[in-house]
């Protein structure tokens, strides 16, 4: 089993072709924040993006293209997120 960044390499640059809808859409996420945020962020936003899977009530289908949902509810709880840290620095 590959871990960390190793995983993370192999998977954001495998090819479309061996990739369901859920795990394009994932990886278009990672993809995404990672450049805001960081390379070393990968497996926070991994886990954040599963996150909102699993308290979304319901899950679209397989080949749905409405896998993005999932995408824009992380986006959204990464905002927050930041903006929550953002207010709650000291100021100099």
């Amino acid at each position: 089993m590959i871990h960390g960044h190793e995983w993370a390499e192999s998977y954001l640059t495998m090819s479309d072709e061996f990739l369901s809808e859920p795990e394009r859409e994932l990886r278009a996420f990672i993809h995404s924040m990672a450049s805001l945020v960081g390379p070393g962020a990968i497996e926070s936003l991994t886990e954040l993006w599963l996150d909102e899977l699993a308290c979304m009530d319901c899950i679209p289908e397989p080949h749905s293209p409405n896998w993005r949902s999932v995408s824009l509810a992380a986006s959204l709880k990464l905002a927050s997120r930041v903006i929550t840290s953002q207010f709650s620095c000291p100021c100099l």
